[in-house]
């Protein structure tokens, strides 16, 4: 498993294993920028007799493994003879037309006994990071953002990892997705596929509702988020306003992510106000945000992890206890 080997080269009649020799040569290929598993003579589809990779045991159990190891400072009768002597028994035209299947860009190695990474110590979120590279792409709002907003590469990535690092709830992770993908089904998107007779906002009747307006620029959202400011984000952060980016992206600093959770749980609650056909009540979003405290608070107690939960709510602790 660790020569580079061709699955091409490999008759195997399960499909199952034929799929899994594939599925590791990406791996390692991704696992081993530095490809150096190539000086691995054995198994090698660059090192080839008649055509075929090779293998010969009495060699590999002498240690001889990588390129370097048939020693190519030397000539073919030079290095035969220091084999001999370290008890290889093997035949000279076999040494021979070995070194000789050896291209010559694999003959001249800097290092030969790096270890690709550890298999035994991975575990499936290792190989899962590892698989997704594969199929990566960035996100067709990538660009969007970057001009709306006026965000970096760098503030980019934070951006799309934020809800990773502040919720633990796949919800609150793939709402915010979408609300950065612009693929929530507001009455605008909803309108030109004929689905309602309207694409006024649900709030205010009025405009257009698009998700910046209908997160952001709607009455009723502004002043469920004014509130939010003067009840609860003014207490964190001192924090006395809030613009489109703070509420569509988030505030772009580590020291602030309770209150980009807070932002989170607006923003969807103001979606399920939509969906309920009900007013944003401030009583209420903070009443959600306490069963959130005490939800977390007794699963960190339960696994151990109390110190991380006292991380993320510790301003919370300080000032809405007694609500």
């Amino acid at each position: 498993m660790e020569c580079n080997y061709s699955s091409d080269q490999i008759d195997i009649p399960s499909s199952f294993y034929q799929e899994l020799l594939i599925w590791w040569q990406k791996i390692r290929e991704t696992a081993d920028p530095d490809n150096n598993c190539k000086y691995i003579i054995w198994n090698n589809k660059e090192i080839l007799i008649d055509g075929n990779s090779v293998f010969y045991k009495k060699y590999f159990v002498k240690g001889i493994k990588y390129t370097n190891d048939l020693l190519f400072d030397m000539n073919n009768i030079e290095s035969f003879n220091i084999m001999k002597r370290k008890g290889l028994v093997s035949n000279f035209l076999i040494w021979t037309g070995l070194r000789k299947s050896v291209p010559l860009h694999l003959r001249e190695q800097k290092s030969n006994s790096n270890v690709i990474f550890d298999v035994g110590n991975y575990r499936c979120r290792h190989y899962y990071s590892i698989l997704i590279k594969f199929i990566y792409e960035r996100p067709k709002k990538w660009l969007m953002l970057a001009d709306k907003f006026n965000l970096t590469e760098e503030q980019l990535s934070k951006t799309y990892l934020l809800p990773l690092h502040v919720a633990s709830e796949p919800y609150v992770r793939s709402f915010q997705y979408k609300v950065l993908n612009c693929i929530l089904f507001t009455n605008d998107l909803l309108f030109k596929i004929g689905y309602i007779a309207s694409p006024n906002c649900t709030f205010c009747k009025e405009a257009l509702e698009t998700i910046q307006h209908f997160l952001f620029y709607c009455a009723v959202s502004q002043a469920f988020w004014n509130d939010v400011i003067y009840n609860i984000l003014s207490k964190l952060s001192s924090c006395g306003y809030l613009l489109l980016s703070d509420v569509i992206v988030g505030f772009l600093r580590e020291e602030m992510g309770l209150e980009n959770y807070v932002l989170l749980l607006g923003k969807i609650y103001l979606w399920d106000c939509r969906r309920n056909d009900n007013k944003p009540s401030i009583t209420h979003f903070i009443q959600i945000l306490k069963n959130k405290y005490d939800t977390e608070k007794l699963i960190a107690q339960k696994q151990n992890k109390y110190q991380s939960f006292k991380n993320k709510w510790h301003l919370y602790e300080r000032h809405f206890l007694y609500l």
